[in-house]
């Protein structure tokens, strides 16, 4: 299946979080929304025990290889062979990465579309999604994320409720019917994981979210 997909909009970090340009509209990215409704007293408990420094340290590195390792799995998605850059990398990079090629080809049937924009017009918010395809014989939010240590279903909500927002705007812009959502963890010096879950279920808590965020702004501008 192929969509006439847009991938360049503009985006931009404003004081209320990246915000994206879309044809339709100006919208807060569905990270911001979550990242600036979820409860973050573990997070804050942490800084204050390792200290600011240690934390920026210790996130920027997690960061960075993120996205090295969602590189190199959508290079290699899009048919190139990323086998000689790899073995320049880093030990923890070439193993998250071959660990996450290797699980996400063990589900994908076929991709439709990789870091693909998508928005709700009825939530007003925007995001792009890793991977929207079959998996496993369904039409799927395919999502990717690197992890320390290995994920509990409990610790993960976000994530579903990120899969979430992406099938919603999927569905709303090209009329697809999505609700299989795949979050593929590849784990730290651990054995990848796959959390399949109905979209369905987490409608509620999207629709929440999204107008908690809301409810901050207002508060913030009172």
């Amino acid at each position: 299946m192929k969509y006439d997909y847009i991938t360049d909009v503009k985006t931009e970090t404003l004081k209320t979080g990246r915000t994206y340009y879309t044809p339709d509209g100006a919208y807060p990215s569905i990270t911001t929304v979550l990242g600036k409704t979820a409860d973050n007293t573990w997070l804050q408990k942490w800084i204050e025990r390792v200290g600011e420094e240690e934390a920026a340290r210790v996130s920027k590195e997690a960061t960075d290889r993120g996205t090295l390792v969602h590189e190199y799995a959508e290079r290699h998605f899009n048919g190139e062979d990323v086998g000689d850059d790899l073995k320049q990398e880093t030990l923890d990079v070439r193993q998250m990465s071959r660990d996450l090629i290797k699980v996400a080809e063990s589900g994908i049937d076929e991709v439709w579309g990789q870091e693909q924009v998508l928005w709700s017009n009825k939530y007003r918010y925007a995001g792009r999604t890793d991977m929207v395809g079959i998996w496993k014989g369904k039409p799927t939010i395919i999502d990717f994320k690197t992890s320390k240590k290995k994920k509990y279903v409990k610790q993960i909500t976000d994530y579903f409720i990120q899969c979430c927002a992406y099938a919603v705007a999927h569905n709303e812009l090209y009329g697809t019917g999505i609700r299989n959502m795949a979050v593929l963890i590849t784990v730290d010096g651990g054995e990848p994981q796959i959390f399949e879950h109905d979209a369905v279920p987490y409608l509620p808590l999207l629709k929440n979210r999204r107008m908690m965020f809301d409810k901050l702004q207002t508060t913030k501008h009172t």
